[in-house]
């Protein structure tokens, strides 16, 4: 589902998507490949892990359409689901992602993959 979560899974091994705890950012840029029009959704999740230490994840999120967020102030809290919607037949949009306790964030995609990972001492 996400390509190379293995950056993640080998710094916290116990990792799920509950553990992303908070944005530190978020960027969209839109750029042209082999002739194509393409968008890249770029976000950085501060992701809690058991041992008290905290990580900042970025992720890739290709594609994205039908971009919601709602955020304020210095951190943006969340509660992060992925749905794989294979399944529906939809072209372009593999993904659904979305906060599922407020719904301030929400999103299609066509992949995901992690491209770093680095602990901080990013405290909030």
């Amino acid at each position: 589902m996400i390509k190379n979560i293995e950056l993640i899974t080998n710094e916290i091994q116990d990792f799920s998507l509950q553990k992303m705890k908070f944005i530190t950012n978020f960027n969209v840029s839109f750029f042209k490949d082999f002739g194509e029009n393409q968008s890249l959704l770029n976000i950085g999740f501060i992701i809690e892990a058991d041992n008290e230490k905290q990580y900042v994840a970025t992720f890739h999120f290709h594609n994205p359409e039908s971009i919601y967020y709602e955020g304020g102030g210095s951190y943006h809290q969340l509660s992060l689901t992925i749905d794989d919607m294979k399944e529906r037949g939809w072209e372009q949009k593999r993904y659904e992602v979305f906060d599922y306790e407020d719904r301030t964030l929400s999103f299609y995609c066509s992949d995901i993959e992690v491209t770093s990972i680095k602990e901080t001492s990013y405290r909030l």
